[in-house]
């Protein structure tokens, strides 16, 4: 039902987005403004929300017979998850038949059994078709880097030929098992990671397995050498920081109150069509109410008192440093892009009125900064660090300063 859903929202966006306001639109542009809106409807990574997306576009247009299998629960999604990954950009009519082909096996396969399966009826079915889509998946190879729960990472390299990442692999675990029988008593895996990471920071074999060898018994950290370096944030930036957040948040809990109300009101007036027009004039009343307060505040609390904001684009460093310790990522509400990386955006643009000032100014990255400009979605900045994020069905994501380490 959930994917039937957003399948559903993405049919009538792309349908919305046929019109004039999508002149000069890439058909990829529409498939990020529905990826997002759904990242924050389920509280999902924009990597999620893609994957989840493409399953429910898949599912509706073009395997049916996956579709009627997991409503009906004789496949999992999982399963559906890696049928549709596996026949993906293959022609309509080569999809079909193999969709055919493996459907009876399908509920009793493993999900790595059922991998390998359906690989093996796309070679027979088209040997070609079967070639032509390994040549395009290792022209989409990449590096990829995932930040973990537990304040570690991990590294990976997608869409290397088979033959070239068994031969990596293989190299680096014969000297690691070498290691292993020299008397290195840590887990193997443990010593593979740390010759990988020792090899992809230069060093040649042979260097790699002594720096290993000379830090036996003592298992290295990799990367504590190299951490990026804290940015300083000196006392009164930060006891600013924690004044703004202290306002917002309390701004915050009135502003959810009173757009929940509206929500209320327009549910029960039979005016949800409008709900979004609705709760952009309401928050933008409440930082018309609020402008006069934020102007005096800002002014009396900004690096030159008497003055609001900055004169120029560019943020000065230490105002720039304010808003990324106010923020560590961007603040669309999924995105975990570190604010460090991201652009110091005017929230309201600079070309159009904007202030050089905290309180216009908050980290966004390259893709929630075009979010932004799409004229279905809205960002208005309430107070210093407070932001609310309104979505093309009307509905609001309120982000506030965030000082945890």
């Amino acid at each position: 039902m959930e994917l039937a859903a957003v399948a559903e929202l993405s049919r009538r966006r792309h349908d919305e987005e046929s019109g004039p306001a999508s002149r000069g639109m890439w058909t990829s542009q529409i498939n990020e403004i529905v990826i997002e809106e759904v990242a924050v409807a389920l509280t999902l990574t924009g990597t999620s929300a893609a994957a989840l997306v493409c399953l429910a576009e898949q599912l509706a247009e073009d395997l049916p017979s996956t579709r009627a299998a997991l409503a009906t629960g004789r496949i999992d999604r999982p399963r559906a998850q890696v049928i549709a990954d596996a026949l993906r950009g293959l022609d309509h009519a080569l999809a079909a038949a193999v969709e055919k082909t493996i459907a009876d096996e399908a509920p009793m396969l493993t999900t790595g059994r059922l991998r390998h399966r359906v690989k093996q009826a796309i070679k027979a079915a088209d040997p070609d078709a079967f070639k032509e889509r390994k040549k395009a998946a290792h022209s989409d190879r990449g590096l990829g880097v995932f930040d973990n729960a537990t304040g570690t990472s991990d590294l990976s390299i997608r869409n290397l030929p088979t033959e070239d990442a068994h031969a990596v692999y293989n190299r680096v675990n014969a000297a690691a098992r070498a290691l292993k029988a020299d008397g290195d008593d840590r887990p193997i895996d443990q010593i593979r990671a740390d010759l990988a990471y020792h090899l992809l920071r230069g060093l040649a074999l042979p260097e790699a397995v002594g720096a290993l060898l000379a830090s036996m018994g003592d298992p290295p950290a990799p990367g504590e050498e190299h951490r990026e370096p804290t940015r300083a944030v000196t006392g009164d930036t930060d006891l600013l920081a924690a004044m703004d957040q202290q306002i917002a948040h309390a701004l915050a809990g009135i502003a959810d109150e009173h757009l929940t109300a509206l929500l209320a009101r327009a549910r029960a007036n039979g005016r949800l069509d409008g709900l979004g027009l609705l709760v952009v004039q309401a928050v933008q009343a409440m930082a018309d109410g609020l402008r006069t307060l934020k102007d005096t505040w800002c002014r009396e609390s900004g690096t030159d008192p008497g003055r609001h904001g900055h004169v120029g684009y560019r943020p000065p460093a230490a105002m720039r440093r304010l808003i990324e310790h106010r923020h560590r990522t961007c603040v669309f509400p999924t995105c975990n892009a570190r604010s460090t990386r991201c652009d110091a955006d005017h929230t309201r643009p600079y070309d159009k009125g904007g202030i050089t000032c905290r309180c216009n100014l908050a980290p966004l990255c390259r893709r929630h900064h075009r979010i932004k400009q799409h004229p279905r979605w809205r960002l208005l900045q309430l107070w210093p660090g407070l932001l609310i994020w309104i979505t093309p069905a009307g509905t609001w994501h309120i982000v506030t300063p965030d000082l945890r380490e």
